[in-house]
């Protein structure tokens, strides 16, 4: 249509066909698939480790200006750690795009990084290399990003940052780890769980549609119980008090 509009998400469906008869039950995870969360919920992650890597991990305290943009990573991303790249590949292993921190490389650059030879193409695999395959892993992305940029500034300075791109990645993603598990995040999201999580009014339309034909639906998901009874409790009454889901 020559349109540059993003389509709508509730007009995109996926291509394959799935029959249901013979399934007896149908199972869902919660975080990033029944409940969908607001850039506000990014930021209490990405907040939470920028603090805790210029307190605890002592980086820089630069790092703390550091700004969240929900716009510039995806999911089918690569990173490179050993490089401080971020990488996007097409199904050939064929890297298209690359970024080392928030600068584009030269395609001479990026072909001199990745083309390799015709018997010797990287793979991509192994500790090196982390896939963005989360919604989580946005947060991840923007920090390490970051913070390859600030210690390539850094360099040769009395503040420059000793450790390497991959034990920077190491250190981002313990920091962003551990706020999803010492309530930085889960605390805040049960006092206002209105501002992080995104409502969804025919959410239970449709379970409750699957359970009238016959079958049995259930939830599979890491988060304890405590923090998995306020998102579900939102997502079935909303901001009101009413039964447990």
């Amino acid at each position: 249509s020559g349109s540059s509009a993003m389509p709508d998400p509730a007009e995109i469906f996926c291509n394959r066909e799935i029959n249901f008869h013979n399934l007896e039950a149908i199972g869902f995870d919660m975080d990033y698939t029944l409940a969908q969360y607001t850039t506000d919920f990014d930021l209490l992650a990405f907040n939470g480790a920028r603090e805790k890597l210029v307190k605890v991990m002592g980086y820089p305290a630069e790092a703390l200006d550091f700004t969240y943009n929900p716009e510039d990573y995806r999911r089918g991303l690569v990173l490179d750690k050993q490089l401080g790249n971020i990488i996007k590949m097409d199904r050939y292993k064929y890297v298209r795009v690359a970024y080392h921190g928030s600068r584009k490389l030269t395609p001479s650059e990026r072909k001199a990084t990745y083309r390799g030879s015709y018997d010797r193409m990287p793979n991509f695999k192994g500790k090196g290399f982390v896939n963005l395959d989360t919604l989580f892993q946005l947060v991840d992305a923007s920090l390490f990003s970051q913070m390859v940029d600030l210690k390539d500034k850094l360099e040769g300075t009395e503040q420059q940052i000793e450790k390497s791109y991959f034990q920077i990645y190491t250190d981002v993603r313990a920091c962003v780890d551990l706020c999803h598990r010492d309530g930085v995040i889960k605390d805040e999201v049960a006092i206002n769980p209105g501002k992080y999580i995104i409502e969804d009014p025919n959410l239970f339309k449709m379970l409750r549609h699957f359970r009238r034909s016959g079958k049995k639906v259930f939830l599979v998901t890491n988060s304890l119980y405590d923090y998995t009874n306020v998102v579900m409790n939102y997502l079935f009454n909303g901001a009101a008090k009413k039964e447990d889901y």
